[in-house]
C-alpha cells in the first residue's frame, strides 16, 4: 500500500514529518514582513533545513487544535479532507482522537487554509522558492500515544514534478514535540548528495509508510533530533532524509504541515525510475475506483494555487 497521503486523495476527485539540536535563529514572533537573514538561507542551502522559533502564536495554533477535535469528533464536517486512523491503534479498539493519525488534503478546510494560506508563512516560502506558490499537499497530524514511527524517507518519492529546489515542506509544532513523543529526526545535509532513494515498505513500520530501503540511511549518529516548541516551524528540502519517532508518552504530539511547490516547476515522466512504484499503485488504485486518471492528473486535481496566478502545476 502507498503511503496514506498519496492513498487517499481521491475523495477530492468530485470537487475538481541521537541528538537534540538548539535552533535560535528567530528568538522574536514573526510577522508578515519577516524578511530571512543570508545566514538562515545558507543554513537552509548547506544543511536541507531551517527551524524559525515562535512563528505562530497560543491563539492560532489553538484554534488548529480544537477544529481538529472537533473534526475527531465528528462535530463539523470533514469535507473534502482525508482521516486517516492508525492501524494498530484501531485494532486496540480505540476511536476518534485515539485513533487518528492525521487529518490530510486540509487546504480547503476553512480554519485549517488559514495555516496554509498564512501570509506571514506564504512570506518566508517566498524567499525559498519564489512567489508564485502552490499548495501540493497538508495535512493535520494527531501522533497518538502509541503511535509508531514514521521511517526514513524523502518526500520527493512521491512527487513528480521537479526542480526539488522549487518544493519546500513547512512543520509547526502545535504541542511540546519531544524525543519521547515522536519528534522529527533528519540527516542534515544529506539532500546534497541530490540522490533519490528507493522505497518501499519495511517489515517494522506502519503498513500506511514507505521508507528508504538502503540500510546505509539508517545510521541514527548522523540525525539530528529536532525537538521543538508549540509555534515552532521547521522548514525542509524535499530530498531530505527524515522521519520521527513513535509517541512513548501519553499524551498527544500534534503538528501541522504544507508541502508546497513553485508554480513553475514542471511535471516529469516518473516511469523507468524508483518513483514508478508509487506512480502505479496510484494509478491502479484511481482505475479501481472507476477513474481514468494518470499519477500526474492526481496531483494537478489536489493541489491549490494561494499566491500569484496559475501557471504550469
Amino acid at each position: 500500500m502507498l503511503c496514506s497521503f498519496m492513498y487517499k486523495y481521491f475523495d477530492l476527485l468530485p470537487l475538481f514529518q541521537q541528538k537534540s539540536i538548539k535552533h535560535n535563529f528567530c528568538s522574536v514572533a514573526v510577522d508578515n514582513n519577516y524578511f530571512l537573514s543570508a545566514e538562515q538561507k545558507q543554513f537552509y542551502v548547506e544543511n536541507g533545513y531551517l527551524v524559525i522559533k515562535r512563528m505562530f502564536d497560543f491563539d492560532e495554533l489553538y484554534n488548529f487544535k480544537q477544529h481538529f477535535i472537533r473534526l475527531a469528533k465528528g462535530l463539523v464536517d470533514k469535507g473534502n479532507s482525508t482521516v486517516v486512523r492508525e492501524p494498530s491503534l484501531v485494532k486496540k479498539g480505540l476511536k476518534g482522537e485515539q485513533a487518528i493519525n492525521k487529518i490530510q488534503d486540509i487546504q480547503y478546510d476553512d480554519v485549517f487554509m488559514t495555516y496554509t494560506e498564512n501570509p506571514k508563512l506564504l512570506n518566508v516560502v517566498s524567499q525559498f522558492i519564489g512567489d508564485n506558490i502552490r499548495v501540493m499537499h497538508s495535512m493535520f497530524i494527531n501522533k497518538p500515544p502509541g503511535c509508531s514511527h514514521h521511517p526514513p524517507h524523502q518526500d520527493l518519492f512521491y512527487f513528480p514534478f521537479r526542480p526539488a529546489e522549487k518544493i519546500i515542506a513547512s512543520w509547526t509544532a502545535v504541542d511540546e514535540v519531544t524525543k519521547d513523543n515522536g519528534c522529527l529526526f533528519i540527516e542534515p545535509r544529506s539532500h546534497k548528495l541530490n540522490h533519490l532513494y528507493a522505497h518501499g515498505q519495511l517489515p517494522d513500520a506502519n503498513k500506511l509508510y514507505h521508507g528508504i530501503l538502503d540500510k546505509s540511511v539508517f545510521d541514527s549518529s548522523k540525525y539530528v533530533q529536532l525537538e521543538m516548541a508549540p509555534g515552532d516551524t521547521v522548514f525542509f528540502h524535499p530530498l531530505l532524509v527524515h522521519g520521527s519517532g513513535p509517541n512513548i508518552t501519553k499524551f498527544y504530539r500534534k503538528s501541522i504541515t504544507v508541502h508546497y511547490a513553485s508554480g513553475y516547476c514542471q511535471y516529469v515522466d516518473v516511469g523507468g525510475t524508483v518513483q514508478e512504484v508509487a506512480a502505479k499503485d496510484i494509478e491502479n488504485e484511481a482505475q479501481r475506483r472507476g477513474f481514468d486518471l494518470s499519477f500526474v492528473d492526481t496531483w494537478r486535481l489536489r493541489s491549490k494555487q494561494v499566491m500569484g496566478a496559475r501557471a504550469n502545476l
